[in-house]
């Protein structure tokens, strides 16, 4: 899915939390910066705005859950290979 083909900010404020979820750490960055854009190109309400403000802080969310998952998924691996290394060792 192309992110910046595919979503405007109406389309960004009704995704739902399983649509959130289902989408890459990139994605969820691509949709963080399209809406700090919007914000920085547009005249908007206040009402639009706190709206794009709540959901950047989901999406932000979202994103930080993700990089912790990876950065955990990168510490095991990590941990395999140095003990792969000691086993080779001794």
């Amino acid at each position: 899915m192309k992110v910046t083909e595919t979503f405007d900010i109406e389309r960004i404020l009704a995704l739902n939390e399983e649509e959130i979820n289902s989408l890459t750490f990139k994605e969820l960055m691509q949709l963080i910066d399209m809406i700090k854009n919007y914000f920085i190109s547009s005249e908007l309400d206040i009402e639009k705005q706190i709206e794009l403000y709540a959901k950047a802080i989901l999406l932000l969310t979202r994103a930080r859950e993700k990089l912790i998952a990876i950065k955990k998924q990168k510490e095991e691996i990590d941990k395999k290979y140095e003990d792969f290394l000691k086993s080779v060792e001794e």
